[in-house]
């Protein structure tokens, strides 16, 4: 059993918030607060892409010609994004786990995330793959939308592969830990099929055989609903991060109501999330039957929603597993970090970029 987080918030900001339960639970139990202290491990686990990104006024019709506004190429991949992020709090030491082509063809994809202090020690190298993973952005501001397609000949990383690097990290216990004997105090993977069910159950088994499994929160992201076998991680997550995407591909318009159907299929302790843009998000707390919702960050203007999602991700864990805030503030916190990643481009400073206290 993982650790419970906060149900009920003192705080405010400037997202407005609703909570609503169907059992007038309000439980209080565990958080790391915002004292100063040892840093909390946080381990990251996904796909890492060299993104070419073209900001354009509006979606190209088809078989035409338009100039874009701005083209930059940067380090993409949706963990890798959130471990930015998490680099950027000093209360976080986080790790970073990746698939990787060559070394020197990944230099200038893990540079950004080193000088966030992201260790990404544990990525796994192949020597004969001489390019990363490609994706290319359209980005249109008339409509905040991206259009993403993308293109990689690098295998995902193997369960073998992943259980060698995670027995062998921890083997590493680095003394400015929270807790010493326990490596990572939150891990997050990417929903990528039936490897990642087998290192979850890695996890699981490691974490229960050294009596660590209480202080550990595993989360998964669920961002696309036609991968194979992605169903069969709900189960096994302690908190599930839902795309939009994920709803709307089960023909679901509204986030309160996806969160609803789909509970039933995730475990029952679970915490799920569902970002949905510009109108905000939506968290529902499984075993107190509480829903909390906050609207999106007032920002000035939309300039690159690029990562906003991956930035809220990095929100919920920042916030539930680093600063010890209850659900609903963890919540307004992920939607204001998120609001201000889409008021700049790239993820440089965005956590320093919002008021600290909130």
């Amino acid at each position: 059993m993982h650790k419970m987080f906060k149900l009920h918030s003192k705080a405010t900001s400037s997202a407005t918030s609703s909570v609503t339960s169907n059992s007038g639970s309000s439980g209080n139990s565990g958080g790391y607060g915002n004292s100063p202290g040892p840093r909390v491990g946080l381990l990251l686990l996904g796909t890492t892409y060299l993104d070419t990104i073209m900001h354009v006024h509006h979606f190209p019709s088809e078989d035409t010609k338009q100039r874009a506004e701005r083209v930059e190429q940067r380090r993409g991949g949706n963990a890798a994004n959130s471990a930015e992020v998490l680099g950027q709090d000093p209360r976080a030491k986080v790790w970073y786990m990746s698939s990787m082509p060559s070394q020197v063809a990944s230099r200038v994809l893990l540079s950004a995330l080193e000088e966030n202090k992201v260790n990404t020690d544990a990525c796994v190298f192949h020597n004969s793959q001489h390019t990363p993973p490609q994706a290319y952005i359209i980005s249109a501001g008339n409509t905040g939308t991206r259009t993403i397609i993308s293109h990689s000949t690098l295998p995902d990383m193997t369960f073998a592969e992943f259980a060698k690097k995670f027995d062998m990290e921890c083997l590493k216990m680095n003394s400015d830990i929270s807790q010493p004997a326990c490596p990572y105090r939150w891990i997050h993977f990417e929903g990528r099929g039936l490897e990642v069910e087998k290192m979850i159950d890695h996890v699981e088994a490691v974490y229960v055989r050294q009596n660590w499994r209480q202080k550990l929160t595993i989360s998964v992201e669920f961002e696309k609903g036609d991968r194979p076998g992605i169903a069969s991680l709900l189960k096994k997550a302690d908190v599930c991060f839902f795309s939009r995407l994920y709803a709307e591909t089960l023909g679901f318009d509204r986030p309160e109501f996806f969160l609803s159907s789909v509970a039933d299929f995730c475990k029952p302790t679970a915490t799920l999330f569902c970002c949905w843009g510009s109108l905000g998000a939506v968290g529902l707390h499984l075993e107190s039957g509480t829903r909390f919702s906050s609207s999106a960050g007032h920002i000035g203007a939309v300039v690159d929603t690029v990562g906003a999602g991956d930035t809220f991700i990095a929100g919920i864990i920042l916030a539930l597993g680093v600063r010890g805030y209850d659900i609903g503030r963890g919540l307004r916190f992920a939607c204001e970090l998120a609001s201000q990643k889409c008021s700049q481009y790239g993820f440089k400073r965005v956590l320093q970029a919002i008021p600290p206290d909130l």
